[in-house]
């Protein structure tokens, strides 16, 4: 029987309204495993198939653990492209945007300024490919010293298009 959000774990009424925004009303088995753990601090590998309720998983504990009144980058999602930085960003937003989290994708193949002028209004969860991302580290534009989080959403991909020293990099 699946469980509704109020009943997996403490979570605040900000966050319960960003997520009934999103139409949810009961969490997918692998949200009721994860959120508990994530909220709890503890780190993970996670496999499930796509339409499961993945990003919900993590999403909801990124969104939780934010201080909104801190502008600074405090959750870091890495993933392989650019579509998915979009989707991701998207469904991490509307979860948000009850708790004033404010999401940015960042990736290449567009102009900067767009990124900067989101990393300088203090996203505080940031989502994008490896290459852009340390395209900002190396500039200096975007600062991890309040990370709490990092998410390697389809690990496996990024893998096999030959992001691990990238991703090692930004981890360090």
């Amino acid at each position: 029987m699946p469980q509704s959000f109020s009943d997996l774990c403490d979570l605040d009424p900000e966050t319960l309204a960003g997520i009934a925004k999103l139409g949810w009303t009961d969490a997918m088995p692998v949200q009721e495993r994860v959120v508990p753990t994530m909220i709890g601090g503890g780190d993970l590998i996670v496999q499930a198939r796509t339409g499961s309720g993945k990003t919900g998983a993590f999403g909801i504990p990124l969104i939780q653990s934010v201080d909104p009144e801190e502008a600074v980058t405090q959750a870091l999602v890495m993933l392989p492209t650019r579509e998915l930085a979009n989707q991701v960003r998207e469904e991490l937003a509307v979860l948000g945007e009850p708790r004033g989290v404010r999401c940015l994708a960042i990736y290449g193949g567009v102009g900067y300024g767009p990124q900067i002028d989101g990393l300088r209004e203090g996203a505080h969860v940031v989502v994008g490919t490896p290459g852009r991302i340390l395209d900002h580290l190396g500039a200096g534009r975007l600062v991890l010293d309040s990370v709490q989080q990092v998410v390697f959403d389809e690990a496996d991909e990024m893998l096999s298009l030959g992001f691990w020293p990238d991703m090692r990099e930004i981890r360090s």
